[in-house]
């Protein structure tokens, strides 16, 4: 796969490196302790290179691979997942993982990636461990990170100035303001009011330089659309100004005749197999339907149905689904066509959709796209329990 060959790419070039950095440390083994495990996750989550980091298991201190494929230690990401949610992190921002098995010299290596994130410093606000050595526990309150080849010690915090680093980091105040933007949106409540009709514009009430902008509507139609149950679909250029100057622009849809607002979702087009329609959640559009949608990401009709609309973390985990998608069995594929075909609903929407004049790929590819999608997350959902 395309993603793995670009991991491999990576860890190679950290292996030969034969030396531990900033966001990379090998490890022979899995760490004998869970406190050594979460030290490990917090420190390359804090990290100083504002970057994703890699415990890379199965690998000396010189960076020579020795493997992995013996220990009965072994975890998977829902493994990680699970013990990370199982402790109190300050906020409930918990760092954002991913665990993936590569094949080098004939062995195997597990790579843990934490991902980068913006809500630094992550930290514990109660302990964590049972000894009663300080040294051999987490502290509550302890801010721990990467120097170097070095993890702050337990019994520590972080110096002042690295410290300062990663809440300013947190708040974005070293950030360009495009990015800064991004963060803004995530501030829910920090914005003027509207109602995106008659007042066409919503200002940061802490910083009023930053202004999301909504142009006149015009006429449109999408294969979106016709799931609600006025296809009707005004739509209008949004644009995120800071003081004067437009800093990103796409499109406000108005779905349902404007009794749904959301920004434009990407789509995906792929020609014998299916159409669908999607949001990365930390994309500047799923941010915005974050912000209209009051952080519940629901893309719903007048009569509080969920419509064919996907909501991945990032693009990572968009490009699993659709190699999952695509190699789903034709049989699969054939008997929920098949249950989409009968359902009243469908046939209402696709007659909707064939007065207009069919497109090549319509709403029953949409539905079949986003019923398997939903198969997916079910099955995703039960591993990592």
């Amino acid at each position: 796969m395309e993603r793995d060959q670009e991991l491999l790419e990576i860890i190679n070039d950290l292996l030969l490196k034969g030396y531990e950095g900033g966001y990379w440390d090998y490890k022979s083994d899995y760490p004998a302790t869970s406190e050594d495990k979460l030290h490990d996750i917090i420190c390359m989550a804090n990290n100083l290179e504002d970057r994703d980091a890699y415990l890379i298991y199965g690998a000396n201190d010189d960076g020579t691979v020795c493997g992995i494929e013996n220990s009965n230690k072994r975890c998977v990401t829902a493994d990680f997942i699970k013990f990370l949610r199982d402790k109190h992190f300050a906020g409930g921002f918990i760092p954002q993982v991913e665990m993936r098995t590569l094949k080098i010299g004939g062995h195997e290596l597990d790579v843990l990636i934490i991902l980068r994130g913006n809500h630094t410093p992550y930290y514990l606000q109660y302990d964590f461990g049972k000894d009663p050595q300080i040294s051999k526990r987490i502290r509550a309150g302890a801010i721990y990170t990467r120097t170097a080849d070095m993890n702050t010690p337990r019994d520590k915090t972080a110096s002042i100035e690295h410290t300062e680093y990663l809440w300013r980091k947190h708040f974005g105040y070293d950030l360009r303001p495009a990015q800064r933007f991004e963060l803004l949106l995530e501030d829910y409540a920090g914005w003027s009011e509207t109602n995106w009709d008659n007042c066409r514009q919503s200002y940061h009430k802490d910083y009023p330089e930053y202004r999301i902008v909504v142009g006149e509507s015009k006429d449109g139609r999408e294969t979106l659309s016709y799931f609600y149950d006025d296809e009707s679909m005004p739509w209008a250029k949004l644009k995120l100004e800071y003081f004067s100057t437009v800093l990103y622009e796409t499109e406000l849809w108005y779905m349902d005749l404007g009794r749904c607002i959301i920004p434009k979702p990407e789509w995906r087009f792929i020609i014998g197999k299916g159409l669908y329609y999607y949001f990365l959640k930390y994309s500047i559009n799923g941010r915005l339907l974050g912000l209209f949608t009051e952080g519940t990401y629901q893309c719903n009709d007048r009569s509080g149905i969920e419509m064919p609309i996907m909501i991945f973390e990032h693009e990572r985990e968009r490009k699993r689904f659709e190699e999952w998608f695509l190699n789903v069995d034709d049989e699969l594929r054939k008997d929920i066509m098949l249950k989409i075909e009968e359902d009243a609903i469908i046939q209402h929407i696709v007659g909707k959709e064939e007065r207009d004049g069919k497109p090549e790929l319509g709403v029953k590819d949409v539905a079949l796209a986003f019923a398997l999608y939903k198969r997916w997350r079910k099955i995703r959902n039960f591993t990592e329990e």
